[in-house]
């Protein structure tokens, strides 16, 4: 008999079968559905459904015994807990308006700190920072350093790529006024020749009476003739002549350039630069005297 109870409670103690137990009864409660979803499930599923209720055990006596094993004694000083319950309820018409609610738990908040520094000043404890308080920071000065380093770095990387935009810009516009400048001329130039060649044409084809009473072909061709004559002017007192004269001194003019410090027959007879007076005359001069004597001297 000994042997059938223990082979009997080996079996009711088998792990294997408390393991599948607890594996139905997570099934089972995944499978809970609750009430708010029944609309979602089809009709055919709904037949299916065993309805059943939880139950929710709210042991209160339990509840304060817990809470006043570790409840802290009401003869505590306030600034030793600093907790203050709210007297006045909040009262929020619309709670899904964020605004409103927001600005009540405000409200609550300031009401509460007031209260709190009142109690506070009651008691006598600073509350204050004073105007010397140092506080140790969290980061060192050298990573403090780093960060900043970072951050002027950074300021002047912006920095740089701002007026690298802005003189991209500036270069951009000012290319395009130069090109507007340039068209505006050629446009000009074009239509001042044009007009000269059909005020030419016009003077060509009519009486020359008419070509003398004509005011602009008179100032035209005085113009034109002015212009030559005061560019013949310049070249001929300015500095580009005497320029092109040095020039023409040192380099020569046109011609065959090598060679030119070559003797040919004419300079090898041109003895007007000899003479045997200056040759022979003079002599030699008196000998250099020696060491002694100039070391007397």
């Amino acid at each position: 008999m000994s042997d059938e109870s223990e082979s009997d409670s080996e079996i009711e103690n088998d792990p294997a079968d408390n393991d599948e137990d607890e594996a139905e009864e997570q099934d089972e409660d995944e499978e809970d559905i609750a009430l708010s979803d029944l609309e979602s499930l089809a009709s055919e599923d709904k037949e299916d459904v065993v309805p059943h209720q939880r139950l929710t055990i709210n042991n209160t006596a339990a509840l304060a015994r817990s809470l006043k094993s570790f409840a802290l004694p009401a003869s505590l000083p306030f600034s030793a807990v600093q907790a203050i319950t709210s007297e006045d309820p909040v009262d929020i018409p619309d709670v899904e308006d964020d605004l409103n609610r927001e600005l009540a738990f405000y409200r609550q908040s300031l009401n509460a700190v007031t209260e709190a520094r009142v109690k506070l000043k009651a008691e006598g404890v600073s509350f204050s920072r004073p105007t010397d308080y140092f506080a140790e920071m969290v980061k060192s000065e050298e990573q403090m350093g780093k960060v900043r380093a970072k951050l002027l770095d950074e300021t002047a990387r912006k920095r740089a790529s701002s007026d690298a935009r802005r003189q991209r810009d500036l270069k951009k516009f000012g290319k395009q006024v130069q090109v507007a400048k340039l068209q505006e001329r050629q446009k000009e130039k074009t239509a001042t020749l044009d007009r000269i060649q059909t005020l030419k044409r016009k003077r060509q084809g009519a009486d020359l009476a008419t070509n003398e009473t004509d005011p602009f072909d008179v100032a035209l061709e005085d113009a034109a003739t002015t212009a030559a004559k005061d560019k013949a002017d310049r070249r001929a007192k300015g500095d580009g002549a005497r320029k092109r004269q040095k020039k023409d001194e040192k380099f020569g003019f046109g011609g065959k350039k090598r060679f030119g410090k070559s003797n040919d027959a004419k300079s090898a007879a041109d003895d007007s630069g000899y003479s045997v007076r200056k040759m022979k005359s003079g002599g030699k001069g008196k000998p250099r005297p020696g060491k002694s004597k100039r070391s007397r001297a």
